[in-house]
Formats: C-alpha cells, structure tokens, sequence
C-alpha cells in the first residue's frame, strides 16, 4: 500500500467522527434527489469518452517510482480521454483514505446531471503500471443491459484484491462504501487483518442481507479473470504476456522498488514494446465471451426460478426433481457471485442448470 499504514484499534473516535460526516453528507444528497425520480436501477447516460475516470492516491514522502507510475495511468486516461483524479492529501486515518475518497467522488458525480456524470471509477494503486495502453478500460465493464452490477474486481489467493477495481457511479455504491467505513465500528472485536479497508469491503461485499436492496452486496459484485485487469509481478518473473494491460507489485515489499524500476525504465525508454493493438490481444473475444455468458448464466437462472413455482410437487420423485432443480439454481447464483472469474465451473454450472431445464416437464 501507498499510505502510512495505522492501525485502525486507537483510531476509532476521529474515524468515528468521518464516517459519521460522510453519511450525513449521504443522506442529505440522498433526500435532495428525490427518490419519485431516482430509482435504484436508475438507467446510466449513454457512451461517451467520459465514460470513465480514474482514480489514485499518493501522499506523505515523496517517492519518484510512485510518481513515474501514475504519469503511466495519466497518459493512459489522456490517451482515451479519461479524466484523472490523484488524492494528495490525508483525509482520514491510514487505509480509510482510499474508501473515504472513492465515497466523496461518487457523491460528486451522482450530483451532477446524469448526461455530465462519468460511469465508473477505475482505482489504480499507485504501484501499478501501464504496460499496453491501447487497451481501454471500458472492455472491462459490464453491457449495458446488465444494469445491476456495480463493482468490477479481482481476486487472488487471499481473497479480494482492491488494488485495480471499478466502482459504477450509483447509489448503490454509496451504501456499500458507507457500510466498509462503518464496519470496525459495528464489528471492533473482529480481525481486519493488515489491510483494514481492504477486508472491511470484502467483508461487506460478501452480505446476503441489508443493502440498498435488502438482499446485501454479492449480486452486484462480478470478479473478472484477475489477470485481464491485476496483473501481478512475481519475485521471480512476471506472470502476464505481452499485451497485457498493466503490472501490478502487490506483497512484494521492498522488492518492489527494484522491480518497479525495471518496468519504468522499459515503458519510458522503450513505449512501443509491450504495446500490442488491442484487435491483436486477446482482450476483445475473451470479455464478449465473459459478459455474454454471464447474461446467459442469469436469464436461466431467471427462467428456471419461474418453472420451479410451477413443478408439480405431489410426490417424492417430484419432490426430489424440484430439491434437484433449486440446488442447481443455487449453485449457480453462488458461482457468478463468487467465481465468476473461474470461467470453466461458470459453463459446467450453466451446462447442468441447462440439462435440468429440458427434462422439467413444465
């Protein structure tokens, strides 16, 4: 991480303090918008260059391989038109800066005309770099009749990886950002861990109740292949291929700066060499395929709920085909909340869902 790490035991009162700040912030831009004309499946502006802003922090001692390293994320939203937002300055205690910020620029942009508004936020930790910027961020994102997805990750061994995300620009992710802040307060016994904010919104994002719409987070939440948009650097090597969007040095320690440095040095001495035109990536075929079977995925899921309301149920060996049907459901949901990135058990999941819609004799 690029902040000074604090503990959050021993900070509670003045982060308290902020997230009691910020709801009421929420709440009063909340009351103001009115919620006759303000749904929470609100349709987004149509494309446009705006599309998306980028979003980072850097502050505390200087540090040049930091710097160097967003200047990559800078050319790359000048490059498509992205604006660019960098947090300079502490506005909370340690880690919480980075929710805190990400939650005034939501506020910020759900303020403005639906037509001015950018769609997403794309937060880059700022030991990321560019590698291949004729990528743009928008193959990452969600069609538009996928309304109801609001957050774009990665996950890794350790869980959800918050170091590149995307956050759609909804309200929606003002409740999930507001309850991350809030969650030591409400749970303090519980181990964050060392990355508090991190494990707060993955904590979060893994509730089943509560939430804007009384069903939690996980619904909203997709996890991409973490290689597309969270490639890491290794100690011994790195582990995408040409072409690959960017590099990232998470657990490297101070390892990283060494190899930080290799990577700067290649793409400021040398733009052109791992540039690949995105037609010539694999970029394009694999996200169609992505979001294309996650729409499928959820249509049966849909269609299957309505034909189970109508099997007949009047004995055991119906009884079991409608307990079959539901656990197949079941898993299925599971899987697109949770593993979504895991593209073979999406398909096998969707393939014996699809087995059981043709033998259910409805």
């Amino acid at each position: 991480m690029v902040v000074r790490a604090m503990r959050h035991t021993g900070h509670r009162r003045p982060l308290f303090t902020t997230i009691i700040i910020l709801s009421i912030l929420c709440f009063v831009w909340l009351l103001k918008q009115s919620y006759a004309s303000l749904s929470w499946r609100e349709e987004s502006p149509s494309f446009s260059t705006n599309r998306i802003a980028k979003v980072s922090m850097l502050y505390g001692k200087p540090n040049r391989l930091y710097e160097r390293a967003l200047q990559s994320h800078s050319r790359h939203a000048k490059r498509w038109g992205y604006s660019m937002h960098i947090l300079r300055q502490d506005i909370s205690v340690g880690f919480w800066n980075k929710p805190s910020y990400l939650l005034s620029l939501v506020i910020n942009e759900l303020a403005k005309p639906p037509g001015e508004r950018v769609d997403w936020l794309m937060w880059v930790d700022a030991d990321s770099i560019i590698l291949n910027g004729a990528v743009p961020a928008e193959i990452f994102l969600p069609p538009s009749d996928l309304d109801n997805i609001h957050f774009v990750a990665t996950k890794d061994h350790n869980g959800l990886n918050t170091g590149i995300i995307f956050l759609h620009v909804h309200p929606w992710t003002i409740n999930m950002l507001v309850e991350s802040l809030a969650y030591p307060q409400y749970f303090p016994n519980e181990n964050l861990g060392r990355s508090v904010d991190q494990e707060s919104m993955a904590r979060v994002l893994n509730k089943t109740a509560g939430g804007p719409e009384g069903h939690g987070y996980k619904d909203g939440r997709v996890y991409l292949p973490r290689t597309w948009i969270n490639t890491y650097e290794w100690t011994h090597a790195y582990e995408g291929k040409k072409g690959n969007l960017l590099v990232h040095f998470p657990g490297l320690e101070e390892q990283r700066w060494s190899h930080m440095s290799k990577w700067l040095d290649i793409i400021e001495i040398r733009p052109g060499e791992w540039e690949v035109p995105l037609e010539k990536t694999e970029y394009l075929n694999q996200t169609t395929a992505f979001w294309a079977r996650l729409r499928t995925a959820r249509e049966t899921i849909t269609l299957m709920e309505e034909k189970v309301g109508l099997m007949p149920n009047g004995t055991i060996r119906q009884i079991d085909e409608v307990q079959k049907t539901q656990m197949a459901i079941g898993e299925l949901k599971r899987v697109l909340q949770e593993e979504a990135d895991n593209v073979e058990v999406v398909q096998q999941r969707l393939q014996e869902l699809n087995a059981i819609k043709e033998s259910v004799p409805v």
